[in-house]
């Protein structure tokens, strides 16, 4: 059973969009740079400078994704752990905790 939000997409579904858009993201920054540094280098020496490169890029260049999945991940991990503490109260026969 999914939890909902309040925009009554699943968790699961925000998560895995948040995680493809993020994942989108560095791998184009990857290709472009990789491409980039070809012109000037050979391919190996450029996708190892592409992978160095990639991630203060993203990191500068895209904050609003990376906080979008972060958020996200954090309501999964909450909705998980609701999930288990109901669990655990309903197999041990106690009242179920407050949410």
């Amino acid at each position: 059973m999914e939890q909902e939000q309040p925009t009554g997409r699943p968790v699961r579904g925000r998560l895995a969009r948040a995680i493809a858009i993020y994942t989108a993201i560095r791998l184009g920054i990857f290709a472009v740079i990789t491409v980039g540094l070809m012109w000037v280098m050979p391919l190996i020496v450029a996708l190892a400078f592409a992978v160095v490169l990639q991630l203060p890029l993203a990191l500068l260049l895209f904050p609003r994704q990376r906080h979008e999945l972060t958020a996200t991940l954090a309501q999964a991990k909450a909705a998980r752990t609701a999930e288990r503490d109901r669990l655990r109260a309903a197999l041990t026969g106690e009242a179920p905790p407050e949410l």
